[in-house]
């Protein structure tokens, strides 16, 4: 199944199963959440800890101890996260070293997600998703909820710039659902932030918008203040290519006032927020703001080896560069665009200017480089992913294929016939399935008319037993001529003789137990039984082996089965209770011990048996050959 397949498939069944979640929030509801923004930041100084005060949480620093010690050094490490990598990584491996001399798991764990999200940051996704996938050995929805909530949005996020938008999808509706379900503020603010950022990825903005909204309520709830930035930033982005580049502009100057009144965003904020202003600019065709937005962009992205958000940089200035018909230009910043993208592995990147280049090297009448490109973007965009490392390889060995096939026509020929035999081996594969499938369904039938005969003559042999139960004893002879040839299988082949008074002492008192249905006691063991006859549990053992051609645990399921048959040919209620009702009225603790106590007696599991009981009554009763007296002792 491919990405665009498995993407499909679960877009539907999260719109099915989650329609609530997929409406569409309309732009117009933007201005009320940013309304909602500007009264929180109007309150921040009565939430200086919640606002990331630094002095505060610097002078907090200096008088904490134990775990409020590390929890406010973690704090400082997001408040400079977005500001000073180096200065926020110091913070967090302070924290990290006083959680581990505490023994305070929980910073550990927070303090090893910081760490992941860094490399995330600088664009090494294998690296940052190594990091999560260690954790999430350790970490559940219900232990550590918010480092859960943490780790699977930041598996989205790597999932959606790698562009395995069917993993980041999956990722992100998982904590949606876990969200739900827990009724956690904190997951659903995350679960919204990693399904707005899968969409925005796949370009259905509307939706991106309608999420990122959702998850903007949720930080407003818990003050989640360091969300706010990248949360204005996106909104504007989105809004943009909803072909509102005023509004988004109008949300900009919001931005550029917010800012005013807390402390900076921070160069990683300010670098998507240029890029963002020059694609609103190219849109409107203000060419200059574009250039000097994107240059801006550019040399933080560099000065901070930003590599995650150069590729996509590129990617603006070279649309740029197209709309004022600098073609060589353009093309240039696409290639670039490109090797940035190939270095981290963003290969949505990739596909996408691969087919950019391609149409480019047409229009400028380069056959074989456009032929390269597009080669290298069918190859990212049929193969079937698995891992970034067979992403890697794919494209690596799709190019090296391409040049090789220019040079050379026989490798060309070769490479065809490689086709055909993996052709061949496909439809062979899908014989060897068909006639295996065919096989399956055979057995299952043949299997199934072999079960139904069988309940058939069950049903059958429990009528007579209902009729006769004044001599059940008697009936057990006739019922059990059927399957007495798997139970000879545990009888011993030699038994030592025992005396025949006490064996006939032992009999009778075991009939007189069994009437008084001894076997429904769940404490029903050897040892009581036999403390019940008053005899040696030896002796007990030996006649039920010799007389009921049975072991103890059989001869007891035996017992238990057949005081069931009758109740459930005449007792509707009782046939139609719960099979942990049933079970438990049986003497048995356990319902998986009665389903395989029924299946061995009747070869079928007891809840099918009742249902086709159930069938076998409605057909019998609309039978005219059906005689009265059955009906009435049956109802």
């Amino acid at each position: 199944m491919n990405n665009l397949t498995k993407t499909t498939l679960l877009s539907i069944l999260f719109l099915l199963f989650n329609p609530l979640s997929a409406k569409e929030t309309p732009v117009d509801s933007v201005d009320s959440y940013l309304n909602a923004v500007h009264s929180l930041v109007k309150s921040k100084d009565s939430f200086k800890e919640d606002f990331l005060d630094i002095e505060f949480l610097l002078h907090k620093n200096k008088h904490a101890q134990g775990k409020e010690k590390v929890l406010t050094l973690l704090n400082l490490y997001t408040a400079y996260i977005y500001k000073s990598g180096e200065i926020a990584n110091g913070y967090n491996d302070q924290a990290m070293a006083l959680s581990e001399k505490l023994a305070f798991k929980e910073g550990v764990l927070k303090a090893n997600y910081n760490r992941a999200y860094f490399l995330f940051v600088l664009g090494d996704f294998e690296e940052s998703m190594k990091m999560v996938l260690e954790i999430q050995k350790v970490v559940g929805a219900k232990t550590y909820p918010e480092i859960y909530a943490d780790i699977s949005t930041l598996k989205s996020y790597i999932y959606s710039e790698r562009g395995e938008y069917d993993r980041a999808l999956e990722a992100g509706l998982r904590l949606l659902d876990s969200a739900e379900k827990s009724k956690n503020d904190y997951l659903l603010m995350k679960a919204n932030s990693a399904l707005s950022h899968y969409y925005l990825r796949i370009e259905n903005y509307s939706k991106s918008l309608s999420y990122c909204l959702k998850g903007l309520h949720y930080i407003l709830k818990l003050k989640k203040t360091q969300y706010i930035y990248p949360k204005i930033d996106e909104i504007a982005r989105m809004t943009a290519k909803l072909n509102d580049p005023k509004g988004a502009l109008k949300i900009y100057a919001f931005f550029l006032e917010i800012e005013k009144k807390l402390p900076p965003a921070g160069s990683y904020i300010l670098a998507s927020v240029h890029s963002n202003m020059a694609n609103i600019y190219i849109s409107i065709g203000e060419h200059e703001k574009a250039l000097t937005h994107i240059s801006k962009a550019l040399e933080i992205n560099f000065e901070n080896n930003y590599l995650f958000r150069i590729p996509r940089a590129l990617t603006i200035q070279a649309e740029l560069y197209l709309q004022i018909k600098d073609t060589a230009q353009a093309i240039s910043n696409y290639e670039k665009s490109i090797e940035a993208a190939e270095n981290i592995d963003a290969f949505d990147v990739v596909k996408r200017n691969s087919y950019v280049l391609g149409q480019l090297y047409d229009k400028t009448n380069q056959p074989s480089k456009s032929d390269d490109y597009k080669s290298l973007y069918k190859a990212i965009n049929d193969s079937l992913f698995t891992n970034e490392k067979e992403q890697k390889i794919i494209i690596l060995e799709t190019k090296r294929k391409i040049k090789e096939v220019l040079q050379n026509k026989k490798i060309l020929e070769l490479e065809n016939k490689a086709q055909k035999a993996k052709f061949r081996a496909i439809i062979i594969v899908l014989i060897l399935l068909f006639i295996i499938s065919t096989i399956s369904i055979y057995s299952y039938l043949k299997v199934r008319k072999k079960n139904r005969l069988l309940l058939l003559r069950t049903i059958d042999l429990a009528e007579i037993q209902l009729r006769m139960s004044e001599k059940i004893s008697g009936f057990q002879h006739m019922e059990t001529q059927w399957s007495v040839e798997r139970k000879t299988t545990d009888i011993p082949k030699t038994q030592p003789r025992i005396d025949k008074d006490i064996k006939n002492i032992i009999l009778t008192k075991l009939e007189k137990l069994e009437n008084e249905n001894f076997f429904l006691d769940p404490n029903c063991n050897l040892h009581q039984l036999s403390e019940q006859l008053k005899t040696n549990p030896k002796y007990l053992s030996q006649v039920i082996n010799q007389e009921k051609k049975s072991n103890f645990n059989n001869y007891i399921n035996e017992l238990r089965i057949n005081y069931l048959l009758p109740k459930l040919l005449k007792d509707i209620e009782f046939r139609n209770s719960k099979l942990s009702y049933i079970s438990f009225s049986l003497g048995y603790n356990n319902l998986n011990t009665f389903n395989a106590a029924f299946k061995k007696r009747l070869g079928i599991l007891p809840s099918n048996f009742i249902n086709e009981l159930n069938n076998a009554f409605e057909i019998k009763s609309k039978s005219p050959a059906l005689p009265s007296y059955k009906l009435k002792k049956i109802g």
